[in-house]
C-alpha cells in the first residue's frame, strides 16, 4: 500500500482507475494528484457521480459504451498537430473523433431532457459542435489510400487541392499522347494488334522477336532483351516516358506539401478538438468515479468551505478495502479533528497494530473527497484542505549524502514551513531515526509546535509515551488513541524461570487513550526469530522496565 507510482497494485490510482480510455486515465491520474480546492467545483462532480449512480437513463449508458475501444485521440491529435502523423494514423483519429460527434450529436435531445447535472449537461451538449471539424475534413480522404499510405490518392475529392488537380492532368495528358503514339508503332513495324510491355517496372516497353530485329527502326532505343525477344523505346517514347516520371515525382512532392498542409488545416482546430477529447476524458473520468463508489458501497461526503474539519464515520481505507475483496473484514474506524477543537489525535500501540494504514487511510479518504468522488466511509464531513503534508517510512538518501535522520528531519523542516491551519499534517514515527532522548525531544518539540503555532489538523504516530503527556498541556486541542489489541499476560517457567514474550491479538480499532507500551517482541515472534533470543530479549526488557518504573518512583518520592 506504500507504492508511489500511481499505477501499481495497493495505490489509490489502482482503486480508482476503471477508465476505459488512455486519456481517461491519464486524467485520473491528474485528478488523484491534484484534488480540487474550490467547493463549488467538487459538488459539481459529486452531483455528476450521484446522477451516474442514481439515474436510470439509457442515455449514459449509451454515452459509456462510446467510449470504449477508442484509440488514443489526445495523442493522435497532438501527433497530427505537430505535423508527424501518417495517413494511416490521421484516418484512425480522424474517423473516430467524426463518429463520436455524429453518435453525440444524435443523443443531444435525450441528453436536454433526461440529464440534470449542470456538469453532465455541459459536457455533452458542448462535445458536438467541438468535434465538427473532424468530419469534414474526414470527408474529402480516400479511405483505402489512407489506410495504406498512397498519398497520391489520398484526397478523393480535388476541388480543394488545385496544384494537384493541375499535376494529374500534365499527368493524363501525357499518358494519352503515349497511348496514341501505338498507332505509329503498329504501323512502323506491321503488327496491328501490338501493345506496350511492362517489364521489372519500366513502362510503355515495345517488345519485338528477335527473329524480326531487322524492322526495328535504327534510331529506337534497346532497353532490354532475352533468347527469344528485344525490348525498346523510340525517341518519342523515350522523351514522353521521362516526362511522365518527372511529373510523378513532381506529383509525389505535391501531394506532400499538400498532406503537410492539409495537416495544417486541421492543426487549426487542434484546441478546440483537445477540449472535446478532454470533454470525453472527464465523463470517462465521472464514470469510473461512479463505479467506485457502486462497487465499494461508498457515502457522498458533505465537503464544505470555511470550516476546519475532518469528520468520518465508519472510515475504511480504500485500497486495504478492495484488496480483502468480498470479506468485508477492515475494521472501520472514526475520525473527528476540528480546528478550533480537539485538532491533534496522538497516537500509540502496537507494532503492526495498524496505526500507518488508519492515518494513510484518513489522507486518502480526504483526497478522494476533494476529487469530487464518494469515499469509503459510511458518513464523512470534511473542511476543504490547502494540502496535505506526510512525514512517512524510513529512507536515506545516500545521492544527497543524508542520513535516515537526516532525510527525516529535511521532510519534517518543509512541513513546518508549508502546512497551515487549513492542512492536514501526518506524522508518523518522527525522531526514531537517533537515540531514544534525543528523538523523544525532537518528536515532542516538533508536535508541540504543530499544536501551538500552526494549527493544522494533525495525526501523529509515535512509540514514545511522553508524547502523550501533550493531551495534559493542550486539552482542549489534543487527544490520544491507541489502536485497540488482546494481550496474553507472558508466562514464566517454573522450572527454568524463561520469560515467555507476550501474544497479542490485533483489533485494529481506534480507541481513546494512550496504550502503555509498543510490544515489539511480538513482531519478533511473528518474523520467527529464535527462541533463545526471545527469551533473553523478553528478560532484558523486564529489567529495563523494572529500572525506568524505580526510576519514576523515586522522582516521585522526591521531595
Amino acid at each position: 500500500v506504500k507504492t508511489t507510482d500511481g499505477g501499481a497494485r495497493g495505490s489509490l490510482l489502482w482503486v480508482l482507475d476503471h477508465t476505459r480510455t488512455p486519456f481517461g486515465r491519464r486524467l485520473m491520474r491528474k485528478w488523484a494528484s491534484r484534488p480540487l480546492t474550490d467547493p463549488r467545483s467538487i459538488s459539481e462532480r459529486q452531483d455528476a457521480v450521484q446522477e451516474i449512480l442514481e439515474s436510470q437513463s439509457l442515455t449514459l449508458n449509451a454515452v459509456k459504451s462510446l467510449l470504449s475501444h477508442l484509440p488514443d485521440l489526445e495523442r493522435g491529435i497532438c501527433s497530427i498537430y505537430h505535423k508527424k502523423s501518417s495517413t494511416q494514423e490521421f484516418y484512425l483519429i480522424s474517423s473516430g473523433l467524426s463518429r463520436l460527434g455524429s453518435e453525440l450529436r444524435a443523443l443531444l435531445p435525450a441528453v436536454q431532457s433526461q440529464i440534470s447535472s449542470a456538469l453532465l449537461r455541459g459536457l455533452l451538449l458542448d462535445t458536438p459542435d467541438l468535434l465538427a471539424p473532424a468530419h469534414s475534413h474526414l470527408e474529402v480522404l480516400n479511405e483505402r489510400a489512407a489506410k495504406t499510405g498512397n498519398k497520391t490518392e489520398l484526397f478523393s475529392d480535388l476541388s480543394g487541392f488545385p496544384v494537384l488537380r493541375e499535376r494529374r492532368e500534365q499527368i493524363q495528358t501525357v499518358v494519352g499522347q503515349i497511348q496514341d503514339h501505338r498507332k505509329d508503332i503498329r504501323r512502323t513495324l506491321k503488327a496491328p494488334a501490338l501493345d506496350y510491355a511492362t517489364v521489372s517496372g519500366q513502362e510503355f516497353l515495345i517488345e519485338v522477336k528477335n527473329s524480326l530485329s531487322s524492322t526495328v527502326p535504327p534510331d529506337w532505343v534497346k532497353i532490354s532483351s532475352t533468347k527469344a525477344v528485344s525490348r525498346y523505346h523510340s525517341p518519342f517514347l523515350a522523351e514522353r516516358y521521362k516526362k511522365l516520371l518527372q511529373l510523378r515525382e513532381q506529383l509525389l512532392l505535391d501531394c506532400q506539401r499538400e498532406w503537410t498542409h492539409f495537416l495544417d488545416q486541421f492543426g487549426e482546430h487542434y484546441h478546440t478538438m483537445k477540449r472535446a477529447i478532454s470533454h470525453l476524458a472527464t465523463m470517462d473520468c465521472l464514470f469510473s468515479l461512479a463505479e467506485v463508489a457502486k462497487q465499494g458501497d461508498y457515502c457522498r461526503p458533505e465537503v464544505c468551505d470555511g470550516r476546519r474539519e475532518i469528520m468520518i464515520q465508519d472510515g475504511r481505507h480504500p485500497a486495504i478495502d478492495l484488496l480483502m475483496g468480498e470479506h468485508n473484514q477492515y475494521v472501520p474506524n472514526l475520525t473527528k479533528l476540528q480546528g478550533d477543537g480537539r485538532r491533534t489525535m496522538i497516537i500509540t500501540g502496537p507494532n503492526m497494530g495498524g496505526k500507518s494504514s488508519y492515518i494513510r487511510q484518513v489522507a486518502l479518504i480526504c483526497v478522494l473527497a476533494q476529487m469530487g468522488s464518494y469515499v469509503p466511509a459510511s458518513e464523512a464531513r470534511l473542511g476543504v484542505l490547502d494540502g496535505i503534508y506526510t512525514r512517512m517510512g524510513a529512507s536515506d538518501n545516500i545521492y544527497k549524502g543524508r542520513s535516515t535522520f537526516m532525510e527525516e528531519l529535511t521532510e519534517a523542516s518543509e512541513i513546518i514551513r508549508r502546512a497551515t491551519e487549513r492542512s492536514l499534517v501526518i506524522l508518523d514515527e518522527l525522531g526514531r531515526g537517533t537515540s531514544t532522548h534525543d528523538g523523544i525531544a525532537i518528536a515532542y518539540a516538533t508536535l508541540k509546535y504543530f499544536i501551538k503555532d500552526v494549527k493544522a489538523l494533525t495525526l501523529f504516530v509515535t512509540h514514545y509515551p511522553p508524547l502523550c503527556e501533550l493531551e495534559q498541556v493542550y486539552p482542549e486541542h489534543v487527544s490520544n488513541y491507541h489502536m485497540a489489541f488482546l494481550l496474553n499476560e507472558p508466562d514464566i517457567a517454573a522450572d527454568t524461570g524463561e520469560v515467555q514474550p507476550e501474544f497479542i491479538t490485533f483489533l485494529y480499532q481506534l480507541t481513546e487513550g494512550a496504550a502503555g507500551r509498543s510490544y515489539g517482541l511480538n513482531v519478533a515472534r511473528l518474523a520467527d526469530i529464535p527462541d533463545d533470543i526471545l527469551h533473553t530479549a523478553s528478560r532484558k526488557a523486564r529489567e529495563l522496565e523494572s529500572v525506568v518504573n524505580g526510576k519514576r518512583y523515586e522522582h516521585a518520592c522526591s521531595p
